[in-house]
């Protein structure tokens, strides 16, 4: 029997197939990203000071470069840090199908058209059905000896989103202070006796104070940074403790961290049961738990690092035979100079962990979008950002 073919009528068929499997993953699967975007603020206004003020073109190519992140990567949840004007930052999301925003927060007016500490959104793809920032416990504030005036150096953004297929999920939005020194002291508080000088030669002895109060203001200043950052993430951490105790809600932290999560400062973040001295867990009357109960109670309040969770899903399916696996060495985030860092993370609670007997998806895909910094193209990323966003790709455990 013959068949007369219409290849119109197959081309139509194969589109509709491509965009039903095309909505199959959109179900199934849930992109989340976090973005730094580097002084997004809409002209006349300016950042910091009243020379950064983007011209009308500069404005046009930073915009379009984000949108265009955006329709090619299609994530369903972003996370945005160093906002300044969050009405055009709506606006472009919106546009890419994140019809849903969120701000809890608004940049410091310094001076007529001058701003200064640049706020965090989130858009996303499904509805948000709470907003709300994270205070810091002043009990605990006060415990840890710091000022009672102490504070997140950015508001924390908390939205609560109905996710496809796993419900009510609480997503975090941070920006931690950053490794900027920013200390400025007066110059009597520095007191140096000159050796090897003569007295009588004030501009030698000028010249070794103006030294010495740098190297000074740097060292202390670096050290008050690294110290409100690491109270920034303790603090944060209890915040979600207290939370997820309440709600139970999956839990997803985005953002700048400012720091790695291997360093010292950022600890309280990726805590985890085994690092617990056994005395300390007798003292707040777990002890009577065996070794796998006592897992299973931390395990539900454990994050974990995102990239990590996608390597050791790798590694077991290599281990099964299904995939040949090799690790490479991580993509930085943001470069100074020649040197990179990785300081834009997203953490995920046992939900994603697919070691986890109760998770209810796993890590697939993890991207490091860096083309802008590694590979640049004037026309296109001159105006982009210094960061590296990144992308977490989960999928719905069977």
């Amino acid at each position: 029997m013959a068949y007369n073919i219409d290849v119109d009528e197959l081309d139509s068929m194969a589109a509709a197939v491509e965009h039903n499997d095309i909505a199959q993953m959109r179900v199934a699967n849930i992109k989340i990203a976090s973005i730094n975007l580097f002084n997004f603020i809409e002209p006349p206004l300016a950042y910091y000071d009243f020379e950064n003020i983007y011209s009308h073109g500069q404005w046009q190519k930073k915009c379009q470069w984000l949108s265009e992140f955006l329709a090619h990567r299609q994530p369903d949840i972003v996370g945005f840090q160093e906002v300044f004007s969050p009405e055009p930052l709506k606006r472009i999301a919106s546009e890419q199908g994140l019809v849903h925003f969120a701000v809890i927060d608004a940049p410091t007016l310094i001076s007529d058209y001058i701003y200064r500490s640049p706020v965090v959104a989130l858009a996303s793809r499904y509805p948000i059905v709470e907003i709300s920032s994270v205070e810091p416990d002043a009990r605990l504030v006060a415990a840890m000896g710091l000022s009672s005036e102490f504070t997140f150096s950015r508001k924390v953004l908390r939205a609560t989103i109905e996710v496809p297929h796993i419900g009510k999920c609480d997503f975090y939005v941070v920006h931690f202070k950053s490794k900027r020194a920013g200390l400025a002291l007066e110059p009597k508080l520095i007191e140096h006796q000159p050796l090897g000088f003569d007295n009588s030669a004030p501009a030698a002895s000028m010249k070794l104070h103006s030294e010495t109060q740098l190297l000074t203001e740097q060292a202390l200043g670096r050290w008050a940074s690294t110290m409100q950052r690491g109270a920034e993430a303790a603090l944060l951490f209890n915040g979600i403790l207290v939370r997820r105790q309440a709600s139970k809600y999956p839990v997803i932290v985005m953002g700048d961290f400012n720091d790695s999560l291997t360093m010292g400062a950022l600890d309280a973040l990726t805590i985890q049961g085994e690092s617990l001295h056994s005395n300390d867990i007798k003292a707040a009357g777990l002890g009577h738990l065996s070794d796998a109960a006592l897992a299973a109670v931390f395990a539900q309040y454990q994050l974990k690092d995102a990239y990590e969770l996608f390597i050791e899903a790798n590694l077991r399916d290599s281990l099964t035979g299904n995939t040949a696996f090799h690790r490479e060495h991580r993509a930085a985030t943001h470069y100074y100079g020649p040197k990179g860092s990785v300081l834009d993370y997203i953490l995920l609670s046992s939900e994603f962990d697919a070691s986890h007997g109760r998770s209810l998806a796993q890590v697939v895909d993890y991207q490091t979008c860096d083309r802008h910094l590694v590979r640049p193209e004037y026309e296109r990323d001159a105006y982009s950002t210094d960061h590296a966003p990144v992308i977490v790709e989960l999928a719905l455990r069977s």
